[in-house]
């Protein structure tokens, strides 16, 4: 079967049919309609999978990339934690309160060698992304089993991490493979033991003491009430609300308009699950891409035909909805859901929906707009240089406990080692001030994160 006629393709997901004026595209909320817990079994490994297709870290990417200030807020959010970045410092306390009255930068030795050999800052760079993208980090600390030391650290990405399971449902083990979707074999996957973060020490020391791992992952995660595998950063309601929907269809939506000189009056959203429900019946497997893409345009042709013509005017168009199980009961999930767009074709329709989703979005993302240079939308008023700065100072209090969690494997890493408990790990931000006060209007300080 042929593509309908004057059908306008706008990206991989959607689609413009100019005989009837409407969109049709995919709804995102379905992505996230999944709190599995029941585990997939690859190669020899029992793992708890992340998403319903154990890919969710990958569609997450693939919504990321297809909308500019998603990935512009989530890339700022890990450079306002990470500052001016990490120094390794030999800290001075007042021996009656143990407040930290002077530092020295740590600039030979064992721990500098190890610092320096390992990468620590672009380290921390790699977790802090993880972090704000997904929730989750997974670094691993490379033993010395000789020595019953950590020798190294290196960064394992999220996108490709997944926790290994025993039968009781527990987290043992890491895994780390690049080919989830392709039914990997044993030799491509990376396996690390899972430290016990409320007793790390203890727990790492006996597994050294036995010599049994070449790798140890120790886990960070975002709080995350009700997740029992892996943490959801809050942002992603974004994806369930349906802001992200609206935002990422407005630049292809003006795109058709510009180029066909159109009106486009109804969008129709179509249910990722009524995809795959419909090819599951029709016996198209999950990886047949050309069979996806041609139930796709004949489900557009079918619906541009049935509201086309004199002869179908007033008719009524039947939705399926299904019951999805959530955290506080059931929610409904429509299958077609069809909205009205108001067409003004005076070259700035749409600009007050892009800027009033793109603000929402920055909100979810914890994220005022005016600090990334630039206020999306027709109405682009910006603050204050005095406005700005206070936003930005909160933004790095906030910030905090995202450096925390990055940093939680050095306390483990200095005591294993021998080092002494007065070396730490400080990071830099750049307080912004008046010129008064500081020629540059810039004032380095630093803060202890690592206990």
């Amino acid at each position: 079967m042929n593509e309908p006629k004057d059908l306008v393709w706008l990206g991989e997901q959607s689609a413009l049919c100019k005989d009837v004026l409407l969109i049709v595209t995919h709804d995102t909320k379905t992505v996230f309609d999944e709190k599995r817990i029941d585990p997939m079994y690859v190669s020899d490994y029992r793992i708890a999978p992340w998403g319903v297709e154990n890919n969710l870290p990958q569609k997450v990417m693939d919504l990321i990339e297809a909308a500019e200030i998603v990935g512009t807020n989530a890339q700022f959010n890990w450079k306002a934690a990470y500052g001016l970045g990490p120094r390794l410092v030999r800290v001075i306390r007042d021996t009656a309160t143990h407040k930290i009255t002077d530092v020295h930068p740590v600039v030979d030795g064992e721990a500098h060698d190890w610092f320096v050999n390992n990468n620590v800052p672009l380290l921390l760079m790699e977790i802090l992304t993880d972090l704000t993208h997904f929730g989750n980090a997974f670094p691993v600390l490379i033993a010395d089993k000789a020595a019953r030391k950590f020798s190294g650290i290196r960064h394992r990405e999220a996108i490709f991490s997944r926790w290994g399971i025993d039968e009781r449902k527990q987290i043992t083990k890491h895994l780390y493979c690049g080919k989830w979707d392709e039914m990997p074999t044993k030799d491509d996957i990376e396996e690390s033991y899972v430290i016990d973060e409320l007793d790390a020490y203890n727990d790492a020391f006996a597994r050294l003491v036995l010599g049994r791992d070449d790798r140890m992952c120790f886990p960070i995660f975002l709080p995350c009430p009700g997740r029992p595998y892996y943490s959801y950063p809050s942002w992603w309601s974004i994806f369930r609300s349906g802001w992200y929907d609206n935002v990422v269809s407005i630049p292809g939506l003006k795109k058709a308009i510009l180029k066909h000189n159109l009106g486009v009056k109804h969008i129709i959203y179509i249910s990722e699950s009524y995809i795959s429900d419909k090819a599951a019946q029709m016996k198209i497997a999950a990886d047949d891409i050309e069979g996806i893409k041609k139930l796709k345009q004949d489900l557009i042709k079918e619906i541009s035909d049935y509201l086309t013509g004199e002869a179908n005017a007033g008719k009524p168009i039947t939705s399926i909805k299904k019951m999805v199980p959530s955290g506080n009961g059931t929610t409904i999930e429509k299958y077609i859901e069809i909205e009205t767009v108001k067409n003004d074709i005076s070259g700035g329709e749409y600009l007050t929906d892009y800027e009033t989703g793109a603000n929402i979005i920055s909100y979810a993302m914890e994220v005022h707009p005016s600090l990334i240079g630039a206020t999306p939308g027709k109405n682009s008023n910006s603050l204050s240089g005095s406005n700005i700065r206070e936003i930005f100072i909160m933004k790095q209090s906030l910030s905090k406990p995202l450096t925390y969690l990055a940093l939680q494997w050095w306390p483990l890493v200095r005591r294993i080692n021998g080092w002494d408990s007065d070396i730490e790990i400080m990071m830099q931000d750049s307080l912004f001030t008046t010129l008064d006060q500081s020629k540059s209007g810039e004032v380095k300080i630093q803060t202890e994160v690592a206990q």
